[in-house]
């Protein structure tokens, strides 16, 4: 297979400016690029630029990945849209998750570098997973529990034979966020990006609390406790327009208003990843099971379906079959096979096999067909 690398860039709080535009159509001469999107692609060579610092001078939203895997998620923050410990209860290494605060902008970086790619041929895009920059600033934080999902079972960070914790290691156990039951598109489509099975996201589910109501904000009364210096730097920044103001607004107001006497939200319950992996193996076999006696009684409604029909597979069988072709052999072929399968189903076979005999006295001078019918293992008359 041919190497190919897909770089993908998106905006969401604002469009480039012209100059900023003429500046991203400049970083290659494989990019197609808009105000508020670019990609690149290579099935040769590589991207010259470093990705993340394209990502903090231009965009919002930053996917990279190659036929070979290695897939790569990272999200620009206005400056202090998230908390400074964002990261800490997930105690992520340095080498899957960062968080980098800088003057203007924060900068989360999700990569995995020795991930491989599925079996199949899929084509990640990032318009399905930007949003979780926005769920991310509404302190939504089942995206980073699925990624520390991702960075435990991709380095098999478990011990399947010892009860509880594997050995400590970088990665630390936090708790499962509410909600964990119902994830949105985007954190579906960040569980496939970073490839962690159903069954770990159902496993996580079992210890995860319903989602809580969401409380109404008073707006109009918190802003009276900004202190006035505060009113007039956001005055100064919505005159330059600057990104992510509502929201950093927001956020500040909710921590203003916040109702001291209402108790505290639970924080999740912790499950070692031992103890979800086990799990994980016990619904993955449920799982595989009940595909498994789906399948079955779909094959037993289809021999159903024939059965009731038989008349119609008959006739549908001689006008394939007196067509003369390939492909008219090929269909009557088919049909034969599945009468046949019906019968033995319903315990016919002598019926079937009368019937067949019969039938194929007016075809025997069909070489090709006959052919088709003993490569199957039918019955045939004597010719």
């Amino acid at each position: 297979m041919s190497e190919y690398q897909r770089y993908e860039f998106m905006t969401s709080d604002r469009p480039l400016t012209r100059e900023q535009l003429d500046k991203v159509n400049d970083l290659s001469s494989h990019i197609e690029a808009s105000s508020t999107h670019a990609v690149i692609e290579y099935h040769w060579g590589d991207f010259k630029h470093d990705p993340i610092e394209v990502l903090h001078n231009y965009f919002d939203g930053f996917l990279y990945w190659a036929n070979w895997g290695t897939p790569r998620l990272a999200l620009r923050f206005p400056h202090g849209a998230l908390p400074a410990n964002l990261l800490e209860p997930y105690g992520f290494d340095d080498f899957y998750v960062t968080f980098t605060r800088n003057a203007d902008y924060d900068i989360l970086d999700m990569h995995f570098d020795e991930m491989e790619a599925p079996d199949e041929w899929i084509n990640y895009e990032l318009a399905p997973l930007i949003a979780i920059r926005d769920e991310l600033m509404a302190g939504d934080q089942r995206s980073l529990y699925i990624v520390w999902l991702a960075c435990m079972y991709g380095t098999e960070d478990y011990d399947e034979e010892e009860e509880g914790p594997a050995p400590e290691s970088a990665t630390g156990v936090p708790p499962v966020p509410p909600g964990f039951a119902r994830l949105t598109d985007a954190q579906e489509e960040l569980a496939d990006l970073f490839r962690v099975p159903e069954e770990m996201l159902l496993a996580a589910a079992q210890h995860s609390s319903a989602a809580g109501p969401v409380a109404s904000d008073d707006f109009a009364a918190w802003v009276k406790l900004l202190p006035q210096e505060r009113r007039s730097e956001y005055l100064v920044k919505l005159a330059n327009n600057e990104p992510g103001l509502s929201r950093q607004l927001i956020k500040e107001l909710r921590e203003l208003g916040r109702d001291k006497t209402r108790d505290t939200p639970s924080q999740g319950e912790r499950v070692d990843y031992n103890t979800l992996y086990r799990e994980s193996q016990t619904i993955g076999a449920r799982l595989e099971r009940e595909q498994l006696e789906e399948k079955q009684r779909a094959h037993q409604r289809h021999l159903q379906e024939v059965y009731d029909h038989r008349e119609d597979y008959w006739r549908q069988a001689d006008q394939a079959a007196a067509r003369g072709t390939g492909p008219g052999y090929d269909e009557a072929t088919h049909l034969l096979v599945e009468l046949r399968d019906a019968a033995k189903h319903f315990n016919v076979e002598q019926m079937f096999q009368k019937r067949f005999s019969s039938w194929m006295r007016t075809h025997m001078r069909r070489p090709a067909f006959v052919k088709r019918l003993h490569d199957r293992e039918f019955i045939l008359p004597e010719a």
